[in-house]
């Protein structure tokens, strides 16, 4: 075993241990935080997640909160809602998107503003699951379609809808990441992940189908025979693969930060008789380790797996941030 020789420190104010802050840069990526339970269909005003807006067209936020707005069927409850039927990968959302329409072009695109740019010769992973929507109860109500093309953009400009209609966005014949194949399954999600270095500082995300129904595979799928296509998305992800590429990150500056010893087999801390809490986590931000409280030394099981992680440590209601490569 060995690891990265250079170790990387982030230095915030802050009440809680272990936050996923330095790590994904896609805002509200399960999207269950919002300002209104969604009441209707489209990204209306009040009436989609936080952060996120229609980039074109009127995607859908569907929301478990919303099966109990007085028993009506507001169409974007979660699982049963008027696309499908299915649960939340997290949490309790996610959201829709119409990608393919068997030649009419007709496509709805959802996007946001990244936390920080991305950086001009970084690597990032990039992830998104996705599932076929099939027998909602008011579209599709006879099944549904499948296709390509599905995938993931960045783009140095906004083109956020802040009401009802708003600028074209046309297709680019390109995405950072798509599905090549077509995603045919209704029960489950599908992980669609990729990685991606960055030629610009992208700053903003989208999300859809950026090229025309000529350049798409589509058909109808299981039993249906129509063969618009329309996909529910949750946990979107973008990661930097390396820590200098975490914008938020800085170099160790000063000398009280807690001391970290790096064993084959654990992690130790030294608090210097101070009280200090710390947990591990990997690059997706999950607490693989949990946190553990103490005065003077502390120790935590060293992961196992390759990767990239991350060390949190708050002291003085202050946090230290060491990230760290496990490289075999």
């Amino acid at each position: 075993m060995n690891y990265a020789t250079r170790m990387l420190c982030l230095l915030v104010i802050g009440t809680a241990v272990c936050p996923v802050w330095a790590q994904n840069l896609v805002p509200n990526p399960s999207f269950e935080q919002h300002d209104t339970c969604p009441y209707t269909i489209g990204f209306q005003e009040g009436d989609r997640p936080q952060d996120w807006f229609s980039w074109f067209n009127s995607p859908e936020y569907f929301n478990a909160c919303a099966g109990s707005l007085m028993d009506i069927d507001t169409l974007v409850d979660v699982p049963r809602n008027g696309w499908t039927y299915q649960q939340a990968w997290e949490g309790d959302a996610y959201i829709g998107l119409r990608t393919y329409d068997g030649g009419n072009d007709y496509r709805e695109l959802a996007g946001a503003t990244l936390l920080s740019p991305l950086i001009t010769g970084c690597t990032y992973q990039l992830r998104f699951r996705a599932n076929a929507a099939y027998n909602g109860t008011y579209w599709l109500p006879n099944g549904g379609g499948a296709a390509n093309n599905l995938g993931m953009l960045f783009t140095m400009a906004s083109n956020a809808w802040s009401t009802v209609t708003g600028p074209e966005f046309g297709f680019r014949h390109f995405a950072h990441l798509r599905t090549e194949t077509v995603i045919t399954d209704t029960l489950g999600w599908t992980l669609v992940e990729g990685t991606f270095t960055a030629d610009s500082a992208y700053s903003h995300i989208v999300l859809g189908n950026f090229y025309p129904d000529s350049s798409t595979v589509g058909f109808p799928n299981g039993n249906s025979s129509t063969y618009i296509t329309y996909y529910v998305i949750d946990g979107v992800e973008v990661i930097p693969l390396a820590g200098d590429c975490a914008n938020d990150v800085d170099e160790i500056q000063e000398g009280n930060a807690p001391r970290v010893e790096w064993g084959m087999s654990r992690v130790v801390v030294h608090s210097d008789d101070l009280p200090i809490s710390a947990c591990i986590s990997d690059a997706t931000g999950r607490v693989i380790v949990a946190w553990m409280a103490g005065v003077g030394r502390l120790e935590l099981p060293r992961p196992r797996s390759p990767g990239i992680y991350s060390l949190s440590m708050m002291r003085s209601e202050r946090y230290f941030v060491k990230m760290f490569l496990i490289s075999e």
